[in-house]
């Protein structure tokens, strides 16, 4: 895979963790399954991880498109960041002890192991889930399947099964997005980070029109912040990118009935050169910061 770990290493490296690390972070636990009847596999590493603390939540993620593995791997090494330093580096021992961090570094679990058997060598560009769709073809693209603004049009996403940015018969018709609905609606996140790639953004809500939300100037502010140190630019993907709808973020923030608002934000990271990733340790002191600013939580929020 091009240097990058396959759906097994990730699982593996995750009990790799809970093994060196119990006392901060949980064993993984199945949030559902796919279409294709593998677990999503989840952990939490927080000062008590098997108590739900009053502590403010926070939430991660990776590979919705199952071709963007350089989004896993970085937070791979965020969720090792914490657990080696923890006790020895202030900030580190803080965050781990005043929040309650949920990672789910692979939502799209069958696409990514598509792109591993028919790409074994690495560079599988496959990007939707595996759904069997009517006509032939498979996939939906699970960014464009959240409940917010689902197909508002088709800019952002399309209703042809064969495109890329397909979004699906219906919102949430995927079991992969369920997963993260349900995930989410259990738990009282503060903030979410959606990583992908590829590019130098950190995009926030709307992403379904080129209008601010109500909370725009937190977002502006928070987000200046946070690509001070990397260059990313920062805004709304229609303003900086193109228009998405149905996607996690919007949702994430929008859905206010069946869960508080979260503040969600997508860094889409550059792509690295095969194997430059564990070189460059993705330039993890710049962009650990905005990880950093990201899981203490928006303070003002609080």
């Amino acid at each position: 895979m091009g240097g990058f770990y396959t759906l097994a290493e990730i699982n593996a490296e995750l009990d790799t963790m809970y093994l060196q690390y119990p006392n901060i972070v949980t064993q993984k636990f199945s949030i559902g399954l796919s279409i294709e009847n593998r677990p999503i596999y989840a952990i939490k590493i927080s000062d008590n991880p098997n108590v739900n603390d009053s502590e403010p939540q926070v939430h991660m993620n990776a590979l919705i498109h199952a071709r963007e593995p350089q989004a896993m791997m970085t937070i791979m090494y965020y969720m090792y960041y914490l657990l080696e330093n923890y006790g020895t580096d202030p900030e580190v021992t803080y965050l781990v002890n005043n929040r309650e961090i949920y990672f789910v570094p692979c939502i799209n679990v069958d696409g990514y192991e598509y792109n591993r058997i028919n790409y074994p060598g690495g560079g599988g560009m496959w990007r939707k889930n595996r759904r069997l769709n009517s006509g032939g073809s498979y996939g939906v693209d699970l960014n464009r399947n959240f409940g917010y603004m689902w197909g508002y049009n088709n800019i952002g996403s399309s209703g042809t099964p064969s495109s890329e940015t397909y979004r699906g018969p219906s919102a949430f018709s995927e079991l992969e997005t369920q997963a993260i609905r349900n995930f989410t609606n259990s738990k009282n996140f503060k903030t979410a980070l959606n990583y992908h790639t590829s590019g130098n953004y950190l995009l926030y809500p709307w992403g379904y029109i080129n209008t601010p939300t109500p909370d725009n100037a937190i977002f502006v502010e928070y987000s200046d912040d946070m690509v001070a140190y990397n260059g990313y630019a920062n805004g709304q993907p229609p303003q900086i990118l193109y228009e998405v709808n149905g996607s996690t973020d919007d949702w994430m923030y929008g859905e206010q009935t069946s869960k508080p608002k979260i503040f969600a934000m997508t860094p889409k990271l550059v792509v690295l050169a095969s194997g430059q990733h564990k070189q460059r340790y993705f330039r993890l002191q710049s962009k650990t910061l905005c990880r950093i600013f990201i899981t203490h939580g928006l303070q003002v929020l609080l």
